[in-house]
């Protein structure tokens, strides 16, 4: 049911991303280019991995900013003391990655069916300006991802999943205090393992 209203809720949403679209006459080059390119990728076989590789990019970055502390105290949290910095990030990464995934995917293929042709065309726009929204608000991410294989084109799928890793990422690049806070309640919404 929650899958059906966002499909229906995403109407207007879609809507609006066509007519910005059509009326943004100032980037149609741009935009063009970014078409051909998301057609080249999907052409080439986009698949649910793409996925997952766009959200292990940002996981991994988020937790490659972690300090030795907050590293050691998530290690604690999820009882693998033992285990090595290195190995603790790759299987972090990996068990987020999961768990996101079986949350997005459902979504989008509900969402894409409910709404057919016009969550088509909109879904190419939507693509386009959240990359662009992508590249202005974090362009290291946005790098990373168009370098791995066009994925910043992707990104709009999981957008609302990984925008709060985006936000953490900023605080710690901008060595904000409220990283810490944000550490916080990251580390109280980890599960004991």
């Amino acid at each position: 049911m929650v899958s059906a209203y966002k499909g229906f809720a995403s109407i207007p949403g879609d809507l609006y991303a066509l007519t910005k679209d059509f009326l943004d006459s100032d980037h149609r080059w741009d935009n063009e280019t970014d078409r051909i390119r998301l057609i080249t990728l999907l052409k080439k076989g986009a698949t649910s991995e793409d996925l997952k590789k766009i959200i292990k990019i940002v996981v991994e970055q988020y937790v490659k900013n972690l300090s030795e502390n907050q590293c050691k105290r998530l290690l604690i949290k999820i009882g693998a003391g033992k285990v090595g910095e290195l190995t603790f990030k790759l299987f972090f990464v990996n068990e987020i990655v999961s768990i996101f995934f079986s949350r997005v995917i459902p979504k989008f293929l509900f969402t894409t069916g409910m709404t057919g042709i016009i969550s088509i065309g909109a879904s190419v726009s939507r693509s386009i300006y959240t990359a662009r929204d992508l590249q202005r608000e974090n362009p290291a991410i946005y790098t990373m991802l168009r370098a791995n294989g066009d994925y910043d084109l992707l990104y709009f799928i999981v957008k609302d999943y990984v925008e709060p890793y985006l936000i953490a990422i900023t605080l710690q690049e901008n060595n904000s205090p409220l990283a810490d806070d944000v550490f916080e309640y990251f580390i109280d919404g980890v599960r004991n393992a």
